[in-house]
C-alpha cells in the first residue's frame, strides 16, 4: 500500500476521533475568556453589596432615629399651664383650605405639648374604655384600633360603652379642640372632629398589614385628606407600660421626639410640615386616643349617641 494511501488514512481517523491539533485547540478555553468571565462575576458582586448596603442606609436613615435628635418632651417633665411649643413653616397642603375655609385653613403650623389639658381622672376613665372596646377582638398585627364613632356599642345585649364613657369622651374632644382653636389661631365653631379618630393599642407584634406599620414615616394629610389638625392624647406611660414607641416628627436639620405618658396631649398641623413616625415598640402595650379635626363641614363626625335595645 502506498504512502499517500495511509496518510489519506490516518487523517480520516484523526478527523473522526477528534484527536488532531485543530480539534484540540478549539477545546481549549481563551485566557482572555476566562479573564472577561472573572472581571463580570466581580462586578456583579460589587452591584449586589452595594444595593444592599444602600438598602441597609436607606431603612436606617427614613425608619429610625438614627440622625440628630432633640427631645421635645421627656417623661419625666411636667408640662402646666403654657404648653412647650414649636412653630414651622407651612407646607402647600393647606392651600385649597384657605381658599374654602379662609377662616379655619391653618394660616401658621406647628405642634405643642401640654399635660394639663386633660385630668387624669379623664385620661384614666378613657383608658378603661380604650382595654374594655379592644377586649372584644383585634387584629393579629401590631395595632389594634377602636373607633366610638363606627364601633358596636352592644355585645350580646350587653351596654358595652355607657353613657358615662360617652361623656367623658365628649368632654375631653371639646377640650382637644378648644386648645387647638386657640392655639392655632382658628375659631373654634370652625373646627370640627373628622374621621378616622380612634383609641389604638400597639404592641410589639410583628406588622400583618401595611396599615401595622406605624414605624413608616408618613403625612397625616396625604392619607386622610380631611384631617386639617392632628391630636394624640396618651394613656399610657414610656418606660411604665412600654418601650420604644416614642412619637418623633423627622425635621429637616433634627427629629424632635415625644416621649408619651398618661394624660398627654401632642397636638400639631396635619400637612407636610409635621412627617412623623412611632418608634418600634420593643415591649408593652401603649394606649392612645387619636383625635383629628377638620374645617371642612362635610368632613364632620356623627354626632355620638348611645344606642337603645
Amino acid at each position: 500500500m502506498s504512502s499517500d494511501v495511509l496518510n489519506r488514512r490516518k487523517r480520516v481517523v484523526n478527523r473522526n476521533g477528534d484527536s488532531n491539533e485543530d480539534n484540540l485547540t478549539s477545546q481549549e478555553v481563551s485566557p482572555e475568556s476566562t479573564q472577561n468571565q472573572s472581571i463580570t462575576k466581580r462586578v456583579m458582586s460589587l452591584m449586589a453589596l452595594s444595593m444592599v448596603i444602600f438598602a441597609m442606609v436607606y431603612y436606617y436613615t427614613t425608619q429610625t432615629n438614627d440622625t440628630n435628635e432633640l427631645v421635645m418632651a421627656t417623661v419625666t417633665q411636667s408640662i402646666m399651664g403654657s404648653p412647650i411649643g414649636q412653630q414651622v413653616t407651612c407646607s402647600q397642603d393647606y392651600t385649597e383650605d384657605r381658599v374654602r375655609f379662609p377662616s379655619c385653613g391653618p394660616q401658621r403650623c406647628g405642634r405643642f405639648v401640654s399635660d394639663s389639658v386633660i385630668t387624669q381622672s379623664d385620661a384614666k376613665h378613657l383608658l378603661s374604655v380604650a382595654k374594655r372596646g379592644l377586649s372584644l377582638g383585634g387584629r393579629s398585627g401590631g395595632e389594634d384600633i377602636l373607633s366610638l364613632h363606627t364601633g358596636v356599642l352592644f355585645q350580646q345585649n350587653e351596654e358595652v360603652f355607657t353613657g358615662k364613657d360617652l361623656e367623658v369622651y365628649r368632654r375631653v374632644t371639646n377640650k382637644v379642640r378648644k386648645t387647638i382653636a386657640y392655639h392655632f389661631g382658628v375659631p373654634f365653631g370652625r373646627l370640627y372632629l373628622t374621621n378616622p379618630t380612634f383609641f389604638a393599642r400597639k404592641t410589639p407584634k410583628r406588622a400583618q398589614t401595611k396599615d401595622d406599620k406605624y414605624w413608616v414615616r408618613h403625612v397625616d394629610r396625604h392619607t386622610a385628606k380631611c384631617y386639617s389638625f392632628t391630636s394624640l392624647l396618651y394613656l399610657s406611660t414610656y418606660g411604665a407600660d412600654f418601650t420604644g414607641g416614642r412619637f418623633i416628627f423627622t425635621d429637616q436639620m433634627s427629629n424632635h421626639t415625644i416621649e408619651p405618658k398618661l394624660g398627654r396631649l401632642a397636638a400639631f398641623t396635619s400637612g407636610a410640615e409635621n412627617e412623623h413616625f412611632v418608634e418600634r415598640f420593643t415591649s408593652g402595650h401603649r394606649y392612645s386616643l387619636l383625635m383629628a379635626f377638620t374645617c371642612n363641614p362635610k368632613c364632620a363626625t356623627k354626632t355620638l349617641q348611645i344606642l337603645i335595645n
